[in-house]
């Protein structure tokens, strides 16, 4: 596949696919399950997330699939886009279109991942600078809320337990996931440009603040019994705020949330197609179109009060074996077997 991407757009890449459809929605979790030093938790796990990212860069060339690991990938990702496009379609109807059909809203967001991976790989790509200046009016809104805290609401530090802190690195793993998506865009970097550690640190100081500052105005804006009751508390601080010029700031939010996590399923479908199609295979379109038929008709079997909060339970579980487990386990495979390549030819 023919792509071309610089180090700002690969790393716009990964910002939209971590921070799209769950930042409205992974801080109730992880304040619920890691009490009042969740914001604590959560930077310890950013700070293992830039120890993650830096290894990735260090083997990326070593991040080749073999048939059973792509598969598996390609199986993990269509998982996440069905989950995301039916929790996507769940918060539009409590929030904003309660009268709209299911399908007709699950049909629009797959048509535009249709559309784009029908089209040149650039095209999904591009669509993500859309969201740049609506990033940043997202930022200016949600920091109107700032005279609203409640600043000791954090305190006192140092209360959760060993089994809180646990139970909260894995619920944050949630605003990580996608990231194993760093290795299939990595190569496409134009003329594989060396990623040193500081354009790393930057990057992960910007999604470690945006996430962060997200858990620590949640935490400040509400208390722990009110955050029980809460399963979105951005859109819930987003509609508290009175302005002048809208009458509900959350339901002007919600259509930016919605280009948001439009485009970062877009992207994970893109990876779909890098990897599906690194093999010549017949009848790539109409594969596409069948793949995108699937994203309409399964998220329905889901849009249900039980499973929405089993997928909000147990998606997390993934960020574990595809972004940790498996990576390492492909790169020290494919390591080995170079080495012993190399050592043959060397013999020989």
């Amino acid at each position: 596949m023919k792509l071309q991407l610089s180090r700002v757009q690969f790393f716009l890449i990964l910002f939209i696919v971590e921070t799209g459809v769950v930042f409205i929605s992974f801080q109730t979790e992880l304040i619920n399950k890691g009490g009042r030093d969740s914001w604590i938790i959560f930077t310890v796990l950013t700070l293992v997330h830039f120890l993650q990212l830096l290894f990735y860069e260090k083997f990326h060339e070593n991040f080749q699939l073999n048939t059973l690991f792509a598969f598996l990938y390609k199986f993990w990702w269509i998982i996440l886009c069905i989950c995301y496009i039916a929790y996507i379609d769940y918060t539009l109807a409590t929030w904003g279109f309660p009268n709209t059909p299911t399908y007709l809203v699950i049909s629009l967001i797959v048509l535009v991942s249709l559309y784009a991976n029908l089209s040149q790989p650039e095209t999904a790509v591009n669509i993500g600078v859309i969201l740049i200046p609506l990033i940043v009016i997202f930022i200016i809104f949600i920091l109107m809320s700032t005279f609203d805290l409640v600043w000791t609401n954090i305190f006192p530090i140092g209360t959760s337990t060993r089994e809180q802190w646990i139970a909260g690195f894995q619920r944050g793993q949630t605003a990580y996931l996608g990231i194993e998506l760093y290795f299939i865009f990595r190569i496409f970097v134009i003329n594989n440009q060396i990623i040193k550690w500081k354009p790393l640190f930057i990057y992960q100081l910007i999604v470690g603040i945006f996430f962060i500052a997200s858990v620590i105005g949640s935490q400040l804006y509400f208390s722990l019994e009110e955050l029980k009751l809460i399963p979105e508390p951005i859109m819930y601080i987003l509609k508290s705020e009175e302005v002048t010029f809208v009458k509900r700031l959350d339901i002007f939010f919600i259509y930016i949330w919605l280009t948001w996590s439009i485009v970062s399923i877009t992207l994970i479908v893109l990876s779909i197609r890098i990897v599906h199609f690194s093999k010549k295979r017949k009848y790539p379109r109409f594969q596409i179109i069948l793949l995108h038929l699937a994203f309409i008709i399964l998220p329905l079997l889901l849009l249900k009060v039980n499973y929405i909060n089993n997928i909000r339970d147990y998606l997390h579980y993934g960020y574990i074996p595809f972004s940790i487990v498996f990576p390492i386990i492909i790169v020290f495979m494919n390591r080995r077997r170079k080495q012993a390549c190399s050592n043959e030819s060397s013999s020989s």
